[in-house]
This record gives structure tokens, sequence and C-alpha cells, in this order.
């Protein structure tokens, strides 16, 4: 059959390019062609691979005669494994824990308890170093000589002490200094000091399962209100009715959750206060270590986010009649974030690994009550340590994945 020559002419040019894609490769996302590799890529793809698999295999066989010869040896030594003494009776009672223990829960119970109160340090330690690292290092660029002075002097007398000396200090010298019960510091007739801890007001709440359900809500509800207005504001849009019934929403569920708690202030009572809540002193000489030792670090690296955004930033910002403080927050800090997100994730990971040395004060954390006590008990020395290991691999790699994901957020776009 014969064609037109237009149409013969249409033909063999998509003949054509049919064959030119054929030839060069199946096309990318972008719509360029894609060069096929040649014999020498291919080999070497091919060797990198064939190396990785013999790393690989290498690895799981040492993996697997290490665990073998661990089991020969301790069936040789007549020494029970396995885990299942997580569900036989601890026999300990801990001074301090977030969910009851008894003599006779499991050490389930008793890992459950220790991996709360390590959690508990290391955010409360993360909070307070944060918050306490950002004031200390906006004060090191002050343009106040007194106030960066001061700044320098913590910073510089605190970093190179080593934390165990902190700890004992805080939990000797410090709080063991503090008045008796009856000479507690009173703080706002509300919160008292003294050598046995430091007592505060506790919420008990008449319908638990409402307060719980409240809280979550209003937690859910001004979230998710907080991240739309942020997606919003970085749009440069206003926030849609949505954001103010979550917010509406959210106000409304935390009232009625404080509306329905009942709070019951400390009292002194003979000899202790009874009502409310006792931290314990190793709880707070802890978190006042970790927490005052790793904010001198955090502001050293606050300091230099701040000061490696350029000062035309600063000067621009001047210029258009922003005030000094606006100027901090709008345009100096936001830049300097994206300096200061992986120093600080990694002085973080640090604060949870630290949290390990709260034996040394004889709080109760995983450390001490699982990998200390449980251990002694039971004997199971291969299987608690690596449960202890794999905790603390889970919970720094955690805070590793939650900042980078938040580093990358705040990066740079490039165009």
């Amino acid at each position: 059959m014969l064609l037109p020559s237009g149409e013969q002419t249409g033909m063999v040019a998509l003949e054509q390019e049919s064959a030119s894609r054929f030839n060069s490769g199946s096309s990318t996302g972008t719509g360029e062609p894609r060069a096929r590799l040649g014999p020498r890529q291919r080999l070497a793809r091919r060797k990198a691979f064939l190396q990785q698999a013999i790393v690989l295999l290498i690895a799981g066989g040492l993996v697997a005669v290490l665990a073998r010869n661990t089991v020969a040896n301790l069936q040789a030594r007549g020494l029970a494994s396995g885990f299942d003494f997580l569900w036989q009776e601890a026999g300990l009672k801990m001074a301090f824990s977030l969910v009851p223990v008894e003599p006779t829960s499991t050490y389930s119970r008793v890992f459950l308890a220790g991996l709360l109160n390590s959690i508990l340090v290391a955010a409360i330690g993360i909070v307070a170093a944060t918050i306490l690292g950002f004031i200390v290092g906006i004060a090191r660029v002050s343009p106040s000589i007194p106030v960066r002075l001061a700044a320098r002097f913590y910073v510089e007398a605190v970093r190179n002490l080593p934390l165990l000396l902190h700890l004992l200090l805080w939990q000797t010298v410090i709080l063991r200094s503090l008045p008796t019960v009856r000479a507690a510091f009173d703080l706002g007739g509300v919160v008292f000091l003294s050598n046995r801890g430091l007592y505060l007001p506790a919420p008990t709440a008449s319908e638990a399962g409402f307060v719980v359900a409240a809280a979550l809500l209003a937690g859910v509800a001004l979230v998710a209100a907080t991240w739309l207005a942020h997606s919003n504001s970085r749009r440069g849009e206003s926030a849609p009715w949505l954001f103010t019934a979550l917010v509406a929403a959210g106000f409304v569920a935390a009232g009625l959750a404080i509306a329905s708690l009942d709070w019951q202030v400390p009292v002194l009572a003979g000899f202790d206060f009874r009502g409310g809540v006792r931290l314990m002193p190793e709880f707070v000489s802890l978190v006042a270590a970790l927490a005052i030792y790793n904010a001198a670090f955090i502001a050293e690296i606050v300091r230099a986010g701040i000061q490696s955004v350029q000062p035309g930033q600063r000067e621009a910002s001047a210029a258009l009649g922003l005030p000094p403080r606006l100027v901090l927050r709008l345009v100096i800090v936001p830049q300097a974030l994206r300096v200061m997100v992986p120093p600080v994730a990694n002085q973080y990971t640090q604060i949870i690994k630290a949290s390990a040395l709260a034996t040394v004060v004889g709080f109760p954390d995983l450390v001490s009550v699982f990998l200390g006590t449980s251990l002694n008990q039971t004997g199971r020395a291969v299987e608690i340590v690596a449960i202890t290991a794999c905790v603390y691999l889970s919970l720094c790699a955690s805070v590793a994945l939650a900042t980078g994901l938040y580093n990358r957020r705040v990066a740079l776009v490039e165009r």
C-alpha cells in the first residue's frame, strides 16, 4: 500500500526517533536519554556487588560462629540461656518508677520501669540543656561585655570538667547541703526543695480515661495546628478555617482536661511532706548535671551557628527598621538552624548515653536495675547486655532520624 509522500516522511522520522531512543537507552524521569553502561562500567559494578556480597557473607559467618561458641560455652558451664527469665518473679522494689513495681513483679516489669526512668531523665535533660544552652549561646554574642564574659566563663568552666565530677558535685556537695524538710526552701507555696528531694504538686483525676482522652486530643490538635500554621507561613498564606478549628478544639480539650484535675499541693506533716510528688535527690542531681554540662556544648554550637550567618543579613534587617529581637528571631536564628541542627543532634545522643551514669548517684535507671541488679540475680549476662545495647541503640537512632528529618526540612533548596 502506497502512502502519500508527507505521511511516508512522518513514518520515517518516527522510526528514526524510536531507534535512537532504543540505542541510547531508556529515558530518565526528566525526559533526557540515559546513556547505556559500557563494558568496563558493567564489570566495575559487578565487582563492587561481588565484594559487598563477600563482606556480608563473612560478617554473617562471624556472627554465626560467635553465637554458636557463646551457646556452647554457656552449656559447658551449665548456665541457662534464653529470654524466659523476663517472665520470672524479680523480687525487688524500686525507689522511683513511673509504673508500679512490687517484689512480685516480673523482670519484664522491672525492665519497663527502668526504661521509662531512663527515657524520663534523657527527655528532661535534653529539654533543659536545649533551653539553657540556647540562652547562654545568645549571651555569648551579646553586645553587652559583662553578659558576654559571664557566658564565656560558664562555658569554659563547665565543659572542661568531667561529667562524672559534675554528678558527684551535685550529689554530695549541693543537694546534701540543702536544709532539712522542716526548713525546706518554699518556692511559691507549692514547690519545696530540701535534702530529701524536690516536692511538686501532683494532679489527681476523678475520671482518668476522660482526662487522658482530652489531653491526647489537645496534643494532637495543637501539634496539627502548629504544623499547619508553619506550613502556611512559609508559603505566605493565611491560616484557613481548619487551623482555627484545630486551635479551638485543642484549647477546649485542654481546658476540659485541666478542669477535671484536682491538684494536690505538698503539705508539711510531721517530718515529711504529704501530697504531691517527690523527686528523689538522685534524680534532681542527675538531671541538673546532665542539663548544665551539655548546655555548655550546645551554647557553643548556638554561638557558632549565629556567627555563621553573613553580617549583611543583620545589617539589611536593621536597615529595614527591625528591632534586634526580631532580627534574631526572624532572620538570624532560622538561617543558623541549618548549621546548628547536626551537632545539636549529636549532643542529644550524648545525653541519652550519659544518662546511664545514673548508677553512680544511685538512681534506678535501666542500667542500674536491669543491667546491674537483674543481671546479678539471673546470670543472663548475654541476653541482658544485648537487650540494653539494643535499647540505647534504638533511642539514639530515633533521635538521629528525627533530627535528620528536621534538618532536611530547614535545609536550603537549590534551584
